[in-house]
């Protein structure tokens, strides 16, 4: 860790960018030492990634000067130059070349236009390497990127930026699509780069990380740096001021879900199904194996009821949603959709998931969510269609009277609709995806973290919206790698390990020990056995009346 008197390793004074008559950078000053991880915190739009995109090469700044090693420059010129320096980054969106395999992708560029002078044993043993530091030791290298998960996409960008000789390493964001085991394999990696004097610089809306891992903070609000401090000094509370420009700043991630579960409108009540007693369920999972060797899972998902999922990367939780929405085939067993009567209709399909009204928010926003050419108005319409299209025509009026009520109501999107979606920060981009989703009035919600890349104020109006959808008797099934987040939000938390649902925990009495041990395989009680015989208790006591 690096004393308060040894030499900048890289100084920011005074720098500014704008983008027509957006002003992204108004006034940024950073300051990072050798041997230090360093962490840039600010909201969406703060101007964080613009910065980082200056600090890469990707932009030049409009004013200001940056300093790096003791010499004074406007600007780095470009990617390949500031990779001759030593900085490598990691930006906030997996870039890769997805038909090309992980060995070709973690060597991208390293050579311009050939590889000249490297074998491919060399290629091999450099990439496994890299790979093995954080935690992938085993991941085929002559595999395609398209055949990867998002998290293997992203330590794969990693292990990209580190196979070269870095002196700073910037990761935007790098952990949001990791779990605690890999992110935790990362920090390790990091904190070693760190005791051999080299520089880190990272973004973060987990807050545990920043105060966990940084030992310097700065931070960015509407494009100017309004604080600095050492980790020691700062405190979560202080931070999310700072970042909001709010003494009050209430703190969000903490605040658990309170008595009862997180499922209530603003007022605190749960949703009332009617004059029935109890919730009516709305979707049924009828004998569920996601794989040959899994456990079937049983279970209804009642109106109103904010369901979590949980488990470390690739131990079930993501095929279940996947075979929720229609976009997956289970091994064995059904998806049903359960009408006002108690009708069942299987889901077969995405559109058939569709058409029975289960909407479905992707994990990767940028490769299965969102048109990057289109207008923020346009990625928000484009699932509208059937509602605002006459004779093949879309309704534009009508369709931007929709955006406009909604984005007043849900308070989602603050861009002007006719900006590119792609110049938006990722939490901005994330709104309009779930403002498309949820203005086509859901009724099942399953969101595959959905909160990856957004900050702590933005989630407190999120955390807001699903609750209202929840309270309007929407059944929201919720998977998250935040752990805090899932036992701040839902009313119970699935826990899968191996492929198998392992553990049915409620908020109300559960703690963050809990899941993890249940992730890690130590919380097997037969939960999800249990909660199957009592939905057979309950389905023969409707047959038998």
């Amino acid at each position: 860790m690096s004393s308060a008197g040894e030499a900048s390793r890289l100084v920011i004074e005074g720098m500014s960018r704008s983008f027509g008559e957006t002003r992204a950078l108004t006034s940024a000053s950073l300051r990072v030492r050798p041997g230090e991880i360093h962490s840039l915190a600010g909201e969406n739009g703060s101007g964080k990634s613009t910065l980082i995109k200056i600090l890469s090469g990707v932009l030049r700044p409009d004013a200001g000067t940056l300093t790096w090693e003791g010499d004074v420059r406007k600007h780095l010129g470009s990617p390949s130059g500031a990779q001759g320096l030593g900085i490598s980054t990691v930006f906030q969106e997996t870039l890769v070349a997805p038909e090309m395999t992980v060995r070709d992708n973690i060597y991208l560029g390293t050579d311009r236009l050939f590889r000249y002078g490297r074998r491919k044993g060399e290629e091999v043993a450099g990439a496994r390497q890299a790979l093995g530091d954080l935690g992938l030791d085993g991941l085929d290298l002559e595999r395609p990127m398209w055949a990867l998960s998002l998290a293997e996409r992203q330590l794969t960008t990693i292990a990209r930026a580190i196979i070269r000789p870095w002196r700073l390493l910037i990761l935007d964001e790098a952990t949001s699509a990791l779990d605690a085991q890999h992110r935790d394999r990362l920090f390790d990696y990091l904190r070693l780069a760190r005791s051999q004097g080299k520089s880190v610089l990272f973004t973060s809306h987990r807050m545990d990380e920043v105060l966990g891992l940084a030992d310097h903070i700065t931070v960015l609000r509407q494009g100017a740096t309004v604080a600095a401090m050492a980790v020691r000094e700062a405190s979560r509370r202080g931070i999310l001021g700072h970042m909001s420009g709010r003494a009050d700043i209430m703190e969000v991630i903490s605040a658990g879900p309170g008595p009862g579960g997180a499922a209530r409108d603003d007022a605190g009540h749960k949703p009332d199904a009617g004059p029935e007693a109890g919730p009516r369920p709305v979707l049924r999972v009828a004998g569920l194996a996601l794989r040959a060797t899994s456990t079937p899972i049983t279970l209804e998902i009642m109106a109103g009821e904010i369901l979590g999922l949980a488990g470390l990367e690739g131990q079930g939780q993501v095929e279940f949603v996947e075979c929720l929405a229609g976009l997956r085939r289970a091994a064995s067993g059904q998806v049903q959709a359960l009408g006002e009567g108690g009708q069942a209709r299987a889901v077969h399909s995405y559109r058939g998931a569709n058409r029975l009204g289960i909407r479905y928010v992707p994990r990767d926003r940028r490769h299965e969510g969102l048109f990057g050419p289109l207008s923020v108005f346009d990625n928000f319409a484009v699932t509208l269609w059937s509602d605002f299209n006459r004779l093949g025509l879309l309704r534009r009026r009508v369709a931007r009277k929709r955006f406009e009520e909604f984005t007043r109501s849900s308070r989602l999107v603050s861009a002007s609709p006719g900006r590119p979606i792609s110049i938006l920060s990722g939490g901005n981009q994330q709104k309009v995806l779930l403002g498309r989703w949820i203005a086509m009035r859901p009724r099942v919600l399953v969101v595959n973290d959905p909160l990856r890349g957004v900050d702590a104020n933005t989630k407190e109006e999120l955390y807001g919206l699903f609750r209202r959808l929840a309270a309007d008797g929407v059944p929201i099934v919720f998977l998250s790698t935040e752990i805090v987040e899932l036992l701040t939000l839902t009313d119970q938390i699935g826990v899968f390990h191996e492929g198998s649902l392992v553990a049915m925990l409620p908020t109300e009495t559960s703690s963050d020990t809990d899941v993890v041990a249940a992730m890690f395989g130590d919380g097997e009680h037969g939960a999800n056995e249990d909660r199957a015989k009592e939905d057979g208790a309950n389905e023969d006591g409707a047959n038998d009346g």
